[in-house]
């Protein structure tokens, strides 16, 4: 073991990202996984066995399940590490358990995890507050995409929150390929998923040492 690397605990490990980060972690110089929790496989821990997680880390990862969410994040507060957080369809409840949580650990939540798409939310906002006719977002998406996606929930609120303007979105759900496809007027951006996995680790490791300071995205991380 690489003893600079940085350390994660992943939750979901065998879901779509999981093993798409797990694999590409392997090849990584500054991210290990050292442990993972899943629902039902005997190779990992599951989400009644998080205190008898022997491994130490650094951070904690969470795209699990809503259903596994609350076990995650008392995990987290329990032991006090950072965690950064895409689990999707969570309640009310839950979404400000995570602003209660983020007084007290370190705490990412993202509507959006890719770099390229943080610049296009950025030109969009900029475009935006010199726009005199009607904001629309188009997006399009793989066919099993959730909707409405969390990164148009992000682009509406930015948005809304530097302009006061608000702005319509029309969802496409076309791909087969897991493709999301994002067009604002003239500005375009197109991310495949095998893009994902790298710019996670990214964050892994820029959250290692951040302190509680409300919730971290993109924006607040480049801030700092």
């Amino acid at each position: 073991m690489n003893n600079n690397k940085v350390r994660v605990l992943w939750c979901g490990i065998t879901g779509k990202t999981g093993k798409a980060v797990y694999e590409l972690s392997k090849k990584d110089n500054k991210v290990e996984i050292v442990a993972g929790v899943c629902r039902s496989d005997s190779r990992f821990y599951n989400y009644d066995q998080l205190d008898d997680i022997k491994e130490e880390f650094d951070v904690i990862a969470d795209f699990s399940h809503r259903d596994s969410f609350n076990k995650v994040l008392n995990y987290a507060l329990k032991v006090k590490k950072p965690i950064i957080t895409g689990t999707s369809k969570l309640s009310e409840e839950q979404l400000q358990s995570i602003l209660d949580a983020a007084n007290i650990i370190p705490v990412f939540r993202g509507g959006n995890f890719l770099f390229k798409v943080k610049k296009f939310i950025d030109d969009v906002v900029e475009y935006a507050k010199n726009c005199d006719g009607n904001l629309e977002l188009i997006e399009t998406h793989y066919k099993t995409k959730r909707i409405p996606t969390e990164t148009s929930k992000v682009i509406v609120k930015r948005v809304f929150e530097a302009t006061g303007k608000e702005m319509a979105v029309k969802t496409f759900l076309e791909y087969d390929e897991l493709i999301d496809d994002y067009k604002v007027d003239h500005l375009h951006c197109r991310v495949t998923f095998e893009e994902l996995p790298g710019d996670i680790l990214k964050i892994l490791v820029m959250m290692k040492d951040k302190k509680p300071n409300g919730v971290y995205d993109l924006d607040k991380l480049l801030k700092e």
